[in-house]
Protein backbone atom coordinates (compact mmCIF):
# COMPACT_ATOMS: atom_id res chain seq x y z
CA UNK A 1 0.00 0.00 0.00
CA UNK A 2 2.90 2.81 0.97
CA UNK A 3 5.01 1.66 -1.65
CA UNK A 4 2.57 1.66 -4.81
CA UNK A 5 -0.23 4.05 -3.23
CA UNK A 6 1.58 5.56 -0.72
CA UNK A 7 -0.70 4.92 1.89
CA UNK A 8 0.44 3.53 5.30
CA UNK A 9 -1.56 0.46 7.12
CA UNK A 10 -1.81 -0.13 10.25
CA UNK A 11 -2.37 -3.27 12.29
CA UNK A 12 -4.81 -4.45 15.15
CA UNK A 13 -1.53 -6.36 16.71
CA UNK A 14 0.84 -4.45 18.89
CA UNK A 15 3.05 -2.09 17.23
CA UNK A 16 6.06 -4.52 18.45
CA UNK A 17 5.22 -6.59 15.38
CA UNK A 18 7.44 -4.16 13.34
CA UNK A 19 9.54 -2.67 15.92
CA UNK A 20 12.61 -2.31 13.27
CA UNK A 21 12.53 0.79 11.67
CA UNK A 22 13.81 -0.76 8.64
CA UNK A 23 11.27 -3.22 8.31
CA UNK A 24 8.68 -1.01 9.52
CA UNK A 25 9.76 1.22 6.64
CA UNK A 26 9.68 -1.52 3.84
CA UNK A 27 6.47 -2.75 4.83
CA UNK A 28 4.76 0.78 5.46
CA UNK A 29 3.46 0.21 9.05
CA UNK A 30 2.52 3.15 10.81
CA UNK A 31 2.48 2.72 14.83
CA UNK A 32 -0.66 3.26 16.37
CA UNK A 33 0.17 3.96 20.09
CA UNK A 34 -1.26 3.10 23.30
CA UNK A 35 -3.93 4.93 22.54
CA UNK A 36 -6.02 3.06 19.17
CA UNK A 37 -9.19 4.61 20.07
CA UNK A 38 -7.57 7.99 20.39
CA UNK A 39 -5.72 7.64 17.01
CA UNK A 40 -9.17 6.50 15.16
CA UNK A 41 -10.58 9.78 16.43
CA UNK A 42 -7.71 11.76 15.19
CA UNK A 43 -7.44 10.12 11.67
CA UNK A 44 -11.46 10.52 11.31
CA UNK A 45 -11.16 14.25 12.07
CA UNK A 46 -8.67 14.81 9.50
CA UNK A 47 -10.80 12.58 7.10
CA UNK A 48 -8.10 9.61 6.87
CA UNK A 49 -8.84 6.14 5.28
CA UNK A 50 -7.46 3.38 7.44
CA UNK A 51 -5.97 0.25 5.89
CA UNK A 52 -5.94 -2.04 9.32
CA UNK A 53 -4.18 -5.22 9.07
CA UNK A 54 -5.85 -8.39 10.63
CA UNK A 55 -5.34 -11.87 10.47
CA UNK A 56 -9.29 -12.61 12.09
CA UNK A 57 -12.25 -13.48 10.91
CA UNK A 58 -14.95 -10.29 9.08
CA UNK A 59 -15.94 -8.52 11.76
CA UNK A 60 -19.79 -7.97 11.97
CA UNK A 61 -19.31 -4.08 9.94
CA UNK A 62 -19.05 -3.82 6.31
CA UNK A 63 -16.07 -1.72 5.83
CA UNK A 64 -14.31 -2.24 2.60
CA UNK A 65 -11.75 -5.26 2.87
CA UNK A 66 -8.79 -6.46 0.44
CA UNK A 67 -8.27 -10.15 1.13
CA UNK A 68 -5.04 -12.04 0.36
CA UNK A 69 -5.67 -15.43 0.00
CA UNK A 70 -2.69 -17.86 -0.11
CA UNK A 71 -2.64 -21.58 -1.41
CA UNK A 72 -3.69 -23.50 1.67
CA UNK A 73 -0.87 -25.91 1.57
CA UNK A 74 2.06 -23.02 1.62
CA UNK A 75 -0.37 -21.13 4.11
CA UNK A 76 0.00 -24.01 7.37
CA UNK A 77 3.26 -24.79 6.95
CA UNK A 78 4.01 -21.16 6.99
CA UNK A 79 2.04 -20.39 9.96
CA UNK A 80 3.56 -24.00 11.73
CA UNK A 81 6.83 -22.30 11.54
CA UNK A 82 5.23 -18.59 12.46
CA UNK A 83 4.29 -20.60 15.74
CA UNK A 84 7.32 -22.31 16.56
CA UNK A 85 9.67 -19.98 15.55
CA UNK A 86 8.63 -16.58 16.43
CA UNK A 87 5.40 -17.30 19.45
CA UNK A 88 7.28 -20.59 20.49
CA UNK A 89 4.54 -22.66 20.52
CA UNK A 90 5.34 -26.51 20.88
CA UNK A 91 3.03 -27.62 17.74
CA UNK A 92 2.89 -29.69 14.62
CA UNK A 93 2.19 -29.07 11.13
CA UNK A 94 -0.79 -31.15 11.78
CA UNK A 95 -2.07 -29.68 14.57
CA UNK A 96 -2.16 -26.94 12.37
CA UNK A 97 -3.83 -28.46 9.31
CA UNK A 98 -6.72 -30.04 12.24
CA UNK A 99 -7.00 -26.54 13.62
CA UNK A 100 -6.16 -27.12 16.77
CA UNK A 101 -4.41 -23.96 17.61
CA UNK A 102 -7.24 -21.23 16.08
CA UNK A 103 -8.78 -20.69 13.54
CA UNK A 104 -8.79 -22.64 10.09
CA UNK A 105 -7.63 -21.84 6.73
CA UNK A 106 -10.64 -23.31 5.05
CA UNK A 107 -12.91 -21.48 7.80
CA UNK A 108 -10.90 -18.61 7.45
CA UNK A 109 -10.88 -18.41 3.09
CA UNK A 110 -14.69 -19.03 3.43
CA UNK A 111 -15.50 -16.60 6.14
CA UNK A 112 -13.92 -14.13 4.02
CA UNK A 113 -13.58 -15.33 -0.20
CA UNK A 114 -16.30 -17.51 -0.96
CA UNK A 115 -18.69 -15.71 1.59
CA UNK A 116 -21.29 -13.04 0.01
CA UNK A 117 -18.94 -10.31 2.02
CA UNK A 118 -19.82 -7.30 0.70
CA UNK A 119 -17.24 -4.83 -0.65
CA UNK A 120 -13.84 -7.41 -0.49
CA UNK A 121 -11.57 -7.17 -2.89
CA UNK A 122 -9.72 -10.76 -3.09
CA UNK A 123 -6.51 -11.24 -4.39
CA UNK A 124 -3.68 -13.88 -4.44
CA UNK A 125 -0.59 -13.64 -2.48
CA UNK A 126 1.47 -14.91 -5.12
CA UNK A 127 0.44 -12.33 -7.37
CA UNK A 128 1.16 -9.55 -5.07
CA UNK A 129 4.37 -11.30 -4.51
CA UNK A 130 5.01 -10.95 -8.04
CA UNK A 131 4.06 -7.18 -8.66
CA UNK A 132 1.30 -8.34 -10.87
CA UNK A 133 0.25 -5.12 -12.88
CA UNK A 134 -3.52 -6.47 -13.21
CA UNK A 135 -3.85 -6.93 -9.47
CA UNK A 136 -2.21 -3.73 -8.28
CA UNK A 137 -4.76 -2.02 -10.85
CA UNK A 138 -7.81 -3.91 -8.80
CA UNK A 139 -6.47 -2.38 -5.40
CA UNK A 140 -6.15 0.86 -7.04
CA UNK A 141 -9.38 1.04 -8.40
CA UNK A 142 -10.74 -0.82 -4.87
CA UNK A 143 -9.17 2.00 -3.26
CA UNK A 144 -10.14 5.22 -5.45
CA UNK A 145 -6.52 5.36 -5.64
CA UNK A 146 -3.37 5.91 -8.52
CA UNK A 147 -0.46 3.93 -8.17
CA UNK A 148 2.29 5.85 -7.53
CA UNK A 149 5.07 3.46 -8.49
CA UNK A 150 5.69 -0.10 -9.46
CA UNK A 151 6.32 -3.00 -6.73
CA UNK A 152 9.79 -3.46 -6.39
CA UNK A 153 10.25 -4.43 -2.97
CA UNK A 154 11.33 -8.75 -3.47
CA UNK A 155 10.97 -11.25 -0.82
CA UNK A 156 14.69 -11.67 -0.66
CA UNK A 157 15.03 -8.06 0.71
CA UNK A 158 12.30 -8.46 3.39
CA UNK A 159 13.42 -11.84 4.25
CA UNK A 160 17.40 -10.09 4.23
CA UNK A 161 15.92 -7.53 7.13
CA UNK A 162 13.78 -9.94 9.45
CA UNK A 163 14.93 -13.83 8.27
CA UNK A 164 12.52 -15.57 10.68
CA UNK A 165 9.37 -13.34 10.09
CA UNK A 166 9.77 -13.74 6.33
CA UNK A 167 11.23 -16.96 6.94
CA UNK A 168 10.27 -17.87 3.00
CA UNK A 169 8.03 -16.47 -0.22
CA UNK A 170 7.74 -19.78 -2.49
CA UNK A 171 4.75 -21.44 -2.23
CA UNK A 172 6.37 -24.84 -4.00
CA UNK A 173 9.43 -24.53 -1.08
CA UNK A 174 6.72 -24.51 1.68
CA UNK A 175 4.41 -27.24 0.20
CA UNK A 176 7.42 -29.50 -0.19
CA UNK A 177 7.92 -29.74 3.24
CA UNK A 178 4.11 -31.08 3.35
CA UNK A 179 5.20 -34.87 2.70
CA UNK A 180 2.81 -37.36 1.61
CA UNK A 181 0.92 -37.91 5.19
CA UNK A 182 0.73 -33.88 5.63
CA UNK A 183 -0.29 -33.59 2.53
CA UNK A 184 -3.24 -36.54 2.86
CA UNK A 185 -4.37 -34.67 6.36
CA UNK A 186 -4.63 -31.13 4.52
CA UNK A 187 -6.69 -32.68 1.61
CA UNK A 188 -9.16 -34.27 3.81
CA UNK A 189 -9.60 -30.91 6.14
CA UNK A 190 -9.69 -28.62 3.20
CA UNK A 191 -9.53 -30.05 -0.47
CA UNK A 192 -12.88 -28.86 -1.25
CA UNK A 193 -11.57 -25.44 -0.38
CA UNK A 194 -8.22 -25.22 -1.73
CA UNK A 195 -9.79 -26.28 -5.05
CA UNK A 196 -12.67 -23.84 -4.95
CA UNK A 197 -10.01 -21.24 -4.54
CA UNK A 198 -8.78 -22.56 -7.97
CA UNK A 199 -5.51 -24.31 -6.21
CA UNK A 200 -4.32 -28.15 -6.24
CA UNK A 201 -5.37 -28.63 -9.51
CA UNK A 202 -3.05 -28.92 -12.73
CA UNK A 203 -4.04 -25.45 -13.57
CA UNK A 204 -5.21 -22.39 -11.77
CA UNK A 205 -8.81 -21.61 -12.21
CA UNK A 206 -9.46 -18.71 -14.27
CA UNK A 207 -11.95 -17.02 -11.37
CA UNK A 208 -14.07 -17.63 -8.27
CA UNK A 209 -17.38 -15.53 -8.01
CA UNK A 210 -19.38 -15.10 -4.81
CA UNK A 211 -21.41 -12.18 -4.23
CA UNK A 212 -19.80 -9.29 -3.26
CA UNK A 213 -16.40 -10.67 -4.19
CA UNK A 214 -14.01 -9.56 -6.69
CA UNK A 215 -10.87 -11.56 -7.88
CA UNK A 216 -8.57 -10.19 -10.61
CA UNK A 217 -7.34 -12.61 -12.16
Amino acid sequence: MKRCFGQASQSIYHDDEFSDPAVREAVGHEAVGNDPRGFIRHAQRNGRTLYVKTHELPPQDRHPAIYVVRDGRSAVVSHAHFLREILYRNVTLPDVIESKLGVSWSRHVQAWALSARANTLVVRYEDLAAGDARTLAAIGAFIGRPQLQAFDISFGRLHALDPEFFRCGSDATNISELGDEAAALFEQHHGETLRAMGYGGKTRAPTVKAAGVRVPY
